[in-house]
This record gives structure tokens, sequence and C-alpha cells, in this order.
């Protein structure tokens, strides 16, 4: 069985279609960590900072002086040292942006109700500058922050935010190309009428049916691996990864605040890589299941990605509909982290009342298709006449 397998990847690994989409996808890669990492808001803004004389992240500073418990009196130092920055870059007319310090500072002095940046330019024009007391910060308990034993952890949520951006763009990509690899799994050998010989061979269909099967899931588990390890490491490389053990209520760029459990940001991340998995599964027995059905790679192809898409346009159609809900089940609606935190996390909005039971709904729903589909796929070719 092993080396039917082996033979059966080999196939799919000297396909032309396969290695050109690969060769394809390692500029779209390229693409994605470029615009996501490269050219996010905070490496964006760095350049800026440091032609204004100005250091280029606040990594340093975050790590030695803000990381540790949310409290009252780290945000008011926080809005303090950035209004220090603010209204000397102001004075110096250099431009200077930090997104830790713009997120806190909007998220505990709402701009309905105080612009401080207006405040401190009027103040810079008339020769003043603002002083922290005058400032009407929020206190922690006015944002409904969900509550814990222990303290909410700050550290440098700002690197993870670019990180689960780009792993819903990877999620994408990725069910993209398990899509084209697994279309191939039957379609491929009906297309060149290579059935009526391999069902023949001695170990007849069972073990071959089964050897590809395994060969679509194999392939599939490798592409997602090797992605998230080339996508990890050029995280860590161009980043700082110290706010992995910050709460996931503390990223004030996504406003989780009341999020129920008690998860920093790499049990997020992992969490949501566990996930996109099984949503893998998903897309590769949806796929083999269509090239079951199919003569040729490319219809088989074109269908599976039809499907695949499918759920997000009904989603446009259904929007606010209950309909709706059951679409978050399809991995196509599951690429963005927020929303499927919020969805996760919100009574009402989903099948059950804790974000456990609804990630054990999920993966339920998504392992038993993939079960069935490979199953329905398996009896197809089992009774395949020639």
């Amino acid at each position: 069985m092993m080396k039917l397998t082996q033979f059966e990847l080999s196939k799919i690994g000297k396909n032309r279609t396969v290695l050109g989409a690969l060769v394809v996808s390692l500029f779209i890669l390229f693409g994605i960590f470029y615009v996501g990492y490269h050219y996010s808001q905070e490496n964006f803004s760095a350049r800026d900072n440091v032609e204004a004389g100005y250091p280029a992240k606040l990594d340093k500073s975050i790590k030695e002086k803000y990381s540790g418990d949310l409290t009252d009196e780290k945000v008011k130092e926080i809005v303090s040292d950035y209004m220090e920055i603010g209204q000397d870059a102001k004075t110096d007319s250099a431009l200077v942006f930090y997104p830790f310090y713009w997120d806190i500072q909007s998220t505990f002095i709402p701009r309905k109700n105080y612009d401080l940046f207006l405040v401190m330019l009027d103040k810079l024009e008339n020769g003043q500058r603002l002083s922290i007391e005058e400032v009407p910060i929020k206190k922690i308990d006015d944002n409904d922050f969900q509550n814990f034993d222990k303290p909410l952890q700050l550290g440098n949520y700002v690197p993870w935010t670019d990180l689960y951006k780009i792993v819903g763009n990877l999620y994408i990509l990725i069910s993209v190309l398990v899509a084209l690899v697994c279309s191939l799994v039957f379609s491929d050998d009906t297309s060149r009428n290579m059935n009526q010989i391999l069902f023949t061979t001695k170990y007849g269909k069972s073990k071959s049916l089964i050897s590809k099967l395994l060969a679509g899931i194999s392939a599939s588990t490798c592409l997602f691996v090797a992605i998230h390890i080339i996508n990890f490491i050029t995280f860590a490389l161009m980043n700082d990864i110290s706010g992995w053990k910050s709460s996931i209520q503390t990223n004030f760029a996504m406003k989780l605040f009341d999020f129920p459990m008690e998860w920093n940001h790499l049990q997020v991340f992992l969490c949501i890589i566990g996930l996109q998995f099984l949503g893998i599964l998903f897309v590769a027995a949806t796929s083999v299941l269509v090239s079951s059905f199919v003569k040729t790679p490319l219809s088989s192809f074109a269908t599976a990605t039809g499907l695949y898409l499918l759920p997000a346009l009904l989603m446009q159609a259904f929007k606010g509909n209950i309909v709706s809900k059951y679409l978050y089940f399809f991995p196509i609606n599951q690429a963005n982290v927020k929303n499927i935190l919020v969805l996760l996390s919100s009574e009402g909005d989903f099948f059950r009342t804790s974000v456990v039971s609804n990630l054990l709904l999920l993966s339920l729903f998504l392992l038993v298709s993939y079960v069935f589909f490979n199953f329905i796929a398996y009896r197809r070719m089992k009774v395949w006449r020639f």
C-alpha cells in the first residue's frame, strides 16, 4: 500500500499542471508576504519614523515598559508617551506614527467625544503643550473587557494582527491548490483511459483506490504544512513575536475585548490553524468527490473551485438571513480570523453558547463531511465500469 501511495504521489508531483501551479503559487506567496509584512501598516510607517529621527518601531519599549498586566495606570502611561512623541513630532513638522499607540489611545479616548490629535494641535499652535491630566481617559472597566481570575496581559500584538491577516489569505491560496491537486486524483486517469489498466492489476480496485485517496490527502497536508512553516519563519524573521503571550482581548486593533476564552495570541493562532486544516480536508474531499464524477481534470478543477467559492457568493445573497449562519460551516467563509472568532463567541449568532462547543461543532461537521465525501468517491469508483 505504501508503494502504491508513493506511486500516486509521484504522479501528482510530475503533473505539469501541478508543477506550473506551484511555480505561480510561489510568486503569489511572495506577493502576500511582501504586501502583508513588508508593507504592513507598522513596517510602512517605520520608514517614515526613522526619517523623522524616531525609532522605527516600539518593540523595545513594549517589552521593557508596557508588557504585563493591563491596568489603568499602564494605559495612562502609554497615552502620556504617545502625547510626548506626538507633540514633539508636530513641533518638528515630522510625521510619526505607531499603530500600538494609535490603537490604544483611540480605544480609551473615543474621537467622537474628544479628538486628542486636534486638541494637541490647537495647544501647539498657541505655544502650549497638552498634559496627560487634561485628557479624559476611559477606565478599563468602561470598555467591557472580559474578566478572568488573572489580569489580562498586554504585549506587542501588532505583528500578530498582521499574521492573522496573512493566515486568512494563505488559507484561500492553499484551498485552491488543494482543489487542483485533488481534482486530478481520479479524473486524470479517467481522461487518459487508464482505469481499464489500473483496475485489472493484481492490486485490484480496492488498494488502488485507497492509495489514490491517501495520496490526495498526503499531498494536501504537505502543501498546508509547508506553506505555514514558510509563513511562520518569515513572520518571525521580520517581526518581534514576543506578543505571543499577550491576551487576545488586549489586541486593540481587533477589539475582541469581550472574547470569553482566556487565550493568548499563540493559542488563537494554533486554534485557527487547526480549524483551517480541517477545512483543507473538507476541500480535498470535495475535490476528490468531484474528480470521481468528472472525466477531465480541467472540468474537475473548475467544478471543485466553483463549489469552494459558492458559499461566499451565497453569503452575500443571504446576508442578514438565517441561512448565512449555516454558510459559516464552509471553509471559504472561515478565512477572516476576527470574523470567525466573533462568530464563535457570539451568543445566539451560532448554534451553541460557548466557543469550545462551537469549535467542536464546526470540527465535527468538517471531519464527517471529509469521511463521507471520500466514502462516496470510493464507492463511485468501486462500481466504475469500462
